[in-house]
C-alpha cells in the first residue's frame, strides 16, 4: 500500500486515514492487503514498528493510530477503558432524523458475524447528533462511550435509521460502502500528556453519497477541520 495517509506521528504513535475496503488487520486470507501491515512496512526504513490497538470496520473509513512502544499499550488500553480517548464519528443514515439522543442498548452475537440488541448482550451507549439532514437521509455526529463489535451499525439499525449502503443491517447496496466515517479522535497523549485532536476529512464517496440523498457536498466539505457548520 503505496499511498498511506499520515496524519500525525511523533516517536511513539502514528495516526493514519483508514481508506474503505481495507483491513485493520490481517484477516485468513496472508495476502490480502491490511492496514497494520501497511503501517508496520512504512515504519520498517526508521527502525520502527507499529502495535495493533484498535480497528475500524473494512467499510469504515478515517482516523485510527498504532502505538509504535510496546509498553505504551497496557496504558492505552487502560485510557480507553476510562473513556479518556473520545472518538466521534459521521455517519450518513437511511431517513430524516432532527432530535438527539443517547441509545443505551446491551449487543449480543446473533449470527457467525452479526449482532444486534439483546437483554443479555453487554452494554453499549452511544450518542447521536443529527448535523444535517433531508426527507431521505441524516447526516449524524455520533460519539462512542463504550467499544462493541459492530456497535453504531447495530444501534442505528436497532432504531430504525441504518447506515446508507450497509448491506449486513441495512438496505443492501453492491455499489456503495456502508457509509461511516471516523471522524476525530480525541485524546492525551500517552507519554507527554498534551492534548491530541486527531481530525480526518471526509473521503469524496461519503460526500458524493449525500449530496445524491438531497444534502449539499458544499456543507458537508466544511467538516475538514472537524464539524458541520450551522
Amino acid at each position: 500500500m503505496s499511498d498511506l495517509r499520515i496524519l500525525w506521528e511523533d516517536d511513539d504513535l502514528i495516526f493514519v486515514d483508514k481508506p474503505a475496503g481495507l483491513l485493520s488487520q490481517q484477516a485468513h486470507d496472508p495476502s490480502e492487503p491490511d492496514l497494520h501491515a501497511a503501517v508496520r512496512h512504512h515504519l520498517e526504513t526508521a527502525g520502527e514498528t507499529a502495535y495493533l490497538l484498535q480497528r475500524l470496520d473494512r467499510g469504515t473509513t478515517g482516523v485510527i493510530f498504532f502505538p509504535k512502544q510496546k509498553e505504551l499499550n497496557a496504558k492505552l488500553n487502560r485510557a480507553f477503558e476510562r473513556k479518556e480517548i473520545r472518538k466521534t464519528y459521521l455517519a450518513l443514515v437511511e431517513g430524516e432524523v432532527t432530535v438527539s439522543q443517547t441509545i443505551d442498548a446491551p449487543i449480543a452475537r446473533i449470527g457467525p458475524i452479526t449482532f444486534g440488541v439483546r437483554p443479555h448482550g453487554r452494554r453499549a451507549t452511544t450518542s447521536l447528533r443529527p448535523l444535517k439532514s433531508s426527507r431521505r437521509a441524516s447526516v449524524l455526529e455520533l460519539t462512542l462511550h463504550t467499544g462493541r463489535t459492530h456497535q453504531i451499525r447495530v444501534h442505528l439499525a436497532a432504531v430504525g435509521h441504518p447506515l446508507i449502503g450497509d448491506w449486513l443491517y441495512g438496505t443492501r447496496d453492491d455499489e456503495i460502502r456502508p457509509m461511516l466515517h471516523a471522524l476525530r479522535l480525541t485524546m492525551k497523549h500517552p507519554r507527554s500528556g498534551e492534548d491530541l485532536v486527531i481530525a480526518a476529512p471526509l473521503p469524496s464517496d461519503f460526500i458524493e453519497q449525500a449530496r445524491t440523498l438531497g444534502i449539499a457536498a458544499a456543507e458537508l466539505e466544511s467538516t475538514a477541520g472537524g464539524r458541520l457548520s450551522g
